[in-house]
């Protein structure tokens, strides 16, 4: 900037001097002509026709000197302003107790913003993200996004002995998340549709200096199970599969997480409570979990595998006298298998892959674990542990050719009344199926398993609000038929409409 503007100066002197000479060589034949006490008409017309060329190059002069100086204020501005920069180019922010002098600073009248001092206290900005309001200090030190969403389900069930059909607010969150003094992440997250009076799920603080190793403290998702992992708002069906009996969710604890070579490696390593949202530890050994996902291709330009992703999981800890997995089908119409007694170590592991192909979207999922039942058996003997094991299987297709996100919801392309390019459209519309199988052991005659299929589509009306429709067949065994149990169906309909700021 500083060279062009010399630059521009050395160009406007050269001009400046070709002006002052032609102004003296008029001068000088002006003289010549006074001492001959006579005045030609060609002189005249040469006179004229030097004062019109005078003219325009004054014009052109004042024009460039207006330029340079437009220049200079904009130098000027832009200089006073690069300590302040805080906000991205799309925020439309609006700058609020701005306290800045003005000063003359160009010599012509024109003033621009000087830096405020360090006695004065810099602006608070807020706004619009695009996806969430925000409060942000100047210097972006610190920062507060407020979000959250809504969820009205319907559940319709068509058959057999089955609860009845009800609307539901299945979620109502409200999200407040950002950073403290630059490197300190936070997030509070309170659902007030909860009827047990747990309405906190997220309240943690993450360390955050590096992406290689970040430290979080708090109650947050235990790190197992992609599936577990997404958002609900993000979730592609209305429930989250049979294999999600087996997992646990959110607990307090303690984690040390890092992405690695621009995401292509991520890890997640922490010890938990492991007893549910805001339950205290009652064996005194912590739940320890390790997390591995690899998208080695994720930088490349590879369409088929650049949207690769898989790894998997492990938990280990210990029960006393606690409640064992739960065998419930996704509409919550039927629990197959009811939680038991169980005491001593359990482990969980699972596999995960994701693969993105542009507008379509695979996921899969393996889990199994065993829960010891030590000492609860005649005369304090050990019964046999239960086991169980699941694996599920989806696949999403966007017929309206948007591509399909890891973890964030869809952004349609034409909205449906229109978005801020002004272009109109029905949204986006998405098609979707899942398979799911869930075994559940423990020795005895109570064993059982089960199976559902759910398809449907999804309208992205805009980003903000979406519409889902779930139908689903679910099979499992009546366990009040020993010994000759038969298969048991169900066909349901789950619809929901969601809005998420």
């Amino acid at each position: 900037m500083n060279i062009k503007i010399r630059s521009f100066t050395h160009s406007f002197i050269v001009m400046l001097m070709t002006v002052v000479i032609a102004q003296a060589q008029a001068g000088d034949q002006l003289s010549l002509k006074a001492d001959d006490g006579k005045a030609p008409e060609s002189t005249i017309t040469e006179v004229e026709r030097l004062k019109s060329e005078m003219e325009k190059l004054q014009m052109v002069v004042e024009q460039q000197r207006q330029l340079l100086l437009e220049m200079q204020k904009r130098l000027v501005m832009m200089e006073a302003s690069l300590p302040q920069k805080t906000s991205a180019p799309n925020d439309k922010s609006v700058v609020a107790n701005a306290t800045a002098s003005q000063t003359p600073s160009l010599g012509d009248g024109t003033t621009v913003t000087k830096p405020p001092s360090a006695q004065e206290k810099p602006p608070a900005v807020a706004g619009w993200d695009k996806n969430h309001a925000f409060l942000r200090s100047a210097d972006g030190a610190f920062e507060t996004t407020i979000g959250g969403y809504a969820q009205l389900d319907f559940r319709g069930y068509a058959s057999g002995n089955h609860p009845p059909n009800t609307f539901l607010i299945r979620r109502a969150r409200l999200i407040l998340e950002g950073r403290l003094h630059r490197y300190y992440d936070y997030k509070i997250e309170g659902d007030f549709s909860d009827t047990n009076n747990t309405i906190l799920r997220d309240g943690f603080v993450r360390i955050h200096r590096i992406e290689a190793l970040q430290l979080t403290f708090g109650q947050f998702r235990v790190p197992i199970s992609q599936e577990e992992i997404r958002s609900d708002n993000t979730q592609d069906f209305i429930e989250r599969s049979l294999v999600n009996n087996l997992v646990p969710s959110r607990s307090p604890g303690l984690m040390a997480s890092g992405v690695i070579s621009r995401g292509k490696f991520a890890y997640q390593v922490g010890a938990f409570n492991g007893k549910g949202l805001l339950a205290g530890n009652n064996s005194g050994t912590p739940e320890i979990a390790l997390r591995l996902r690899f998208s080695p291709w994720k930088q490349e330009k590879i369409f088929l595998a650049k949207g690769l992703s898989f790894g998997g999981a492990i938990t280990q800890g210990r029960n006393v006298n606690g409640q064992s997995v739960r065998g419930q089908t996704e509409s919550r119409s039927f629990t197959f298998f009811a939680p038991e007694t169980v005491n001593g170590k359990y482990t969980r592991a699972n596999a995960e892959l994701t693969w993105l192909l542009g507008s379509a979207a695979f996921r899969a999922e393996y889990v199994q674990t065993h829960q010891q039942r030590q000492s609860l058996g005649a005369g304090g003997t050990n019964l046999p542990g239960v086991i169980a094991k699941g694996y599920m299987a989806q696949f999403t297709y966007l017929l309206t050719g948007e591509a399909k996100p890891e973890a964030a919801t869809v952004t349609p392309k034409r909205e449906l009344f229109s978005n801020e390019n002004g272009r109109r459209g029905l949204g986006a519309f998405e098609l979707k199926f899942r398979y799911a199988n869930l075994q559940i052991a423990d020795g005895t005659p109570r064993s059982n398993r089960a199976e559902t299929i759910f398809f449907g589509p999804n309208w992205y009306l805009n980003r903000f609000a979406r519409y889902l429709l779930d139908l689903g067949f679910e099979r499992y065994k009546d366990p009040s038929r020993s010994p000759s149990p038969h298969d048991k169906n169900f066909f349901v309909v789950l619809s929901r409409l969601q809005f998420t700021l």
